[in-house]
C-alpha cells in the first residue's frame, strides 16, 4: 500500500512539473516576441479611419436616393472629407428615367452636405443608353444636381453633343451645356 502511494505521488510530481514546463515555455516565447504579431499598415496623418470597399446609400422618407462605393475610402475628421478611389456613384432615378450610374477614378466625399466631387475618367450612363463623359463633375446632393465647368461629350443613341460646362438634373434628366457647343444628329432607321 506504501508503495502505490508514493507511485501517485510520483506521477502527480511529474504532472506539476509538466504543466509549469508548458507555462513557462509560453510565458518565455511571449517576452521574447515570438507570438506572431498582425501586420497593421500606418496611415498618413490626415487620414483617421482607412476602409477597404466603401458603400454609402443616402436615403430620404425611406426611398434610396444614392448609392456611393469605392474600392477604398479614407476619412480626415478634421476636414469631415472622405477620399475615395476606384468610385461608383448610382443616382437612383423615377421609373420613366431609370438610375444614373457615373464611374470615376477618384472622388471627394463632403461628410457635411453629402456632396460627391468625382475626378478621372468621369463617365455616366443612364439605364435609357444616355451616356456621357467628363474630367471632373460634381454632384450636388442638396440640389440632385450634376455640374462641370469642363468639357463634357454626350451620346444617346447615334446623335453626340459636346460643350463646356454642364448643369444636369439627375430627377428629370435635362440639361444644360452652357458654351461652345457642337451637335451631331444622325437619321435613325424606323424599328
Amino acid at each position: 500500500m506504501n508503495n502505490f502511494n508514493n507511485i501517485k505521488r510520483f506521477l502527480g510530481l511529474v504532472a506539476i512539473v509538466a504543466s509549469l514546463l508548458v507555462v513557462g515555455t509560453i510565458l518565455l516565447r511571449m517576452d521574447h516576441g515570438m507570438v506572431p504579431k498582425l501586420p497593421v499598415r500606418k496611415l498618413p496623418l490626415q487620414v483617421d479611419i482607412s476602409l477597404q470597399k466603401f458603400h454609402y446609400t443616402e436615403t430620404k422618407q425611406g426611398v434610396k436616393r444614392w448609392d456611393l462605393a469605392a474600392e477604398k475610402a479614407e476619412y480626415n475628421k478634421k476636414k469631415d472629407l472622405t477620399s475615395l478611389a476606384t468610385v461608383r456613384l448610382t443616382v437612383a432615378g423615377a421609373a420613366k428615367f431609370g438610375d444614373l450610374v457615373i464611374t470615376a477614378d477618384r472622388a471627394l466625399y463632403h461628410n457635411g452636405t453629402r456632396d460627391v466631387v468625382l475626378s478621372g475618367n468621369v463617365t455616366g450612363v443612364s439605364s435609357k443608353g444616355l451616356r456621357f463623359s467628363a474630367s471632373n463633375l460634381s454632384y450636388l446632393a442638396s440640389r440632385s444636381l450634376l455640374v462641370s465647368e469642363e468639357r463634357v461629350r454626350f451620346s444617346d443613341g447615334g446623335n453626340e453633343l459636346e460643350g463646356v460646362g454642364m448643369e444636369f438634373q439627375t430627377q428629370t434628366r435635362r440639361f444644360k451645356l452652357k458654351k461652345d457647343v457642337s451637335a451631331v444628329f444622325r437619321q435613325q432607321e424606323a424599328r
